[in-house]
């Protein structure tokens, strides 16, 4: 009896052995696959060695959406090129024209000993690359590419030169992502930043803003949302915001409008020391170029500065751009200054409180008197403009034309503050421009402004806390969960 269950044993064993064996034969033949990626298995040999498990197909979860093969997908050691980036060129457009501007004494160099670069933007036929320095002129340079590694692309390097300040011209390079600029050739590059893709041939935006660096210690959530608020009204659709310091609070709200698709936040930031106010050329110079084929017209504010239309208060300033004729490149506005005699709250409590402090609302004490050409702000097309400055261009393409507004179809309501600040001298310049009158931005655009910058802050800051108990609860809940799951663990 013990010898036949033996017997049993033995061929039971046999069979198993010979099942296993044709198993692996049959999956030997066939595609198998890992976690739903089919692998091919051609050479006829075992599943690659690192594989804990090559399980056939139908025993993972995503059996019922179908095989997925990536034949189709470039291997991890290569780049994928863009249709878009298989540009090359070998020289800069309006070269002739760029030679003469550099002839012109634009000032020194700002400390910095590199030029540090901040953003890259490929158009057409070059790419710009903004600096956070601020370089002699015609400085030599050379644009050095990278491919999607970071890995430079030896041999593909242009020469360049340091033009307009802040600024580098570099020639497309055929599957360049990231490109960083040098003085010398043999000189370790800064880390390359990522060329931004701008040669839409018609800009995605008709009406963008471009508000100066935030910095200083005044509360500016309610500035904020006023300014942004204000020009949406306006016609504007999209706004490059440049931060040097803002509060937690602050940030809260510009964060929120970068979710909602409104903000692009430009953190302004170098390795050379600099006083934050210094960062406002290099930040023109940037969204000059940032704005260059995004958008058909950009507006250069600060963020207590807000362009109104004042003979006809029921057009916004689109409206005022649709009548602008072809040959003109810049629309100059001169500025009406409103005395800001206080400072912005830190955070919402109520809804009377927010009203009662809104901007508009509260400040209205208004200038007589106009000077042109007394800091004035523009509204540019940024493809046509050579040389941004702070103010209004300084050079010009295709003979474009300057248009300087009528003050009276519309203006700048510039809210200065009246306590000293980092520039007191700019309050004398506002007192020279009085006597004072009581003005008011229209109704239409008060009662609007005023519902969105309570929908908007209120969506934020508004927050509903339930009572303590309640609050108790749930973190004796969640505290047990996480409890429980670490006991799992």
């Amino acid at each position: 009896m013990f010898n036949t269950y033996r017997l049993y044993l033995v061929l039971l064993l046999t069979l198993f052995i010979f099942s296993i064996i044709l198993f692996l034969n049959k999956n030997q033949n066939e595609k198998s696959s890992y976690f739903g990626i089919v692998i091919e298995n051609q050479n006829k040999t075992n599943p690659v060695d690192f594989f804990l498990a090559v399980e056939p197909y139908h025993y993972f979860m995503n059996r019922t959406v179908g095989r997925i093969y990536h034949d189709d997908y470039y291997d991890s050691d290569k780049c994928q090129i863009e249709d878009w980036n298989t540009i090359e060129t070998d020289k800069i457009p309006n070269e002739d024209y760029h030679q003469y501007l550099m002839s012109i004494d634009w000032g020194k160099d700002l400390l910095n000993k590199s030029p540090s670069p901040l953003a890259a933007f490929a158009y057409s036929d070059y790419i710009a690359v903004t600096l956070t320095s601020e370089r002699t002129v015609s400085h030599k340079v050379y644009c050095r590419y990278y491919d999607c590694k970071m890995k430079e692309m030896i041999g593909k390097h242009f020469v360049s030169r340091n033009f307009p300040r802040s600024t580098v011209f570099c020639a497309r390079q055929k599957g360049a992502v990231y490109i960083s600029v040098t003085d010398n050739l043999e000189d370790v590059a800064e880390f390359p930043i990522r060329i931004v893709r701008r040669d839409a041939k018609k800009p995605p935006h008709y009406l963008t803003v471009c508000l100066a660096p935030l910095y200083g210690e005044e509360p500016k959530f309610l500035q904020l949302v006023d300014f942004i608020e204000y020009y949406k009204l306006q016609g504007a659709t999209f706004f490059h915001i440049y931060v040097r310091n803002v509060s937690n609070y602050d940030r809260i709200l510009l964060d929120d409008y970068v979710r909602t698709g409104e903000v692009e936040l430009i953190q302004v930031h170098d390795h050379y020391w600099r006083a934050d106010f210094m960062w406002h050329r290099v930040q023109n110079n940037d969204c000059h170029f940032r704005s260059k084929f995004f958008s058909k017209w950009t507006a250069f504010v600060d963020i207590d500065e807000r362009i109104e239309m004042k003979k006809y208060p029921e057009l916004r300033i689109v409206d005022l751009l649709d009548q602008t004729t072809p040959n003109v490149s810049t629309l100059h506005f001169s500025t009406d200054w409103i005395i800001k005699n206080g400072l912005s709250p830190e955070k919402y409590i109520n809804d009377n409180q927010l009203k009662n402090e809104m901007i508009f609302r509260k400040f209205t004490n208004t200038s007589t008197k106009t000077d042109t050409y007394k800091q004035p702000k523009c509204i540019i097309r940024p493809e046509r403009i050579a040389v941004m400055s702070i103010h209004h261009p300084r050079a010009v393409y295709d003979n474009s034309k300057i248009a300087i507004v009528n003050y009276r179809i519309a203006a700048i309501r510039h809210y200065r503050n009246s306590f000293h600040k980092l520039f007191p001298g700019q309050i004398n310049v506002m007192f020279e421009h009085g006597p004072w009158r009581e003005t008011n931005i229209a109704p239409w655009i008060s009662g609007n402004l005023t519902t969105n910058i309570l929908n908007r802050v209120k969506y934020l800051f508004d927050i509903e806390i339930p009572p303590n108990d309640i609050q108790e609860r749930w973190y004796d809940r969640e505290c047990s969960k996480m409890s429980l799951e670490k006991i799992k663990v």
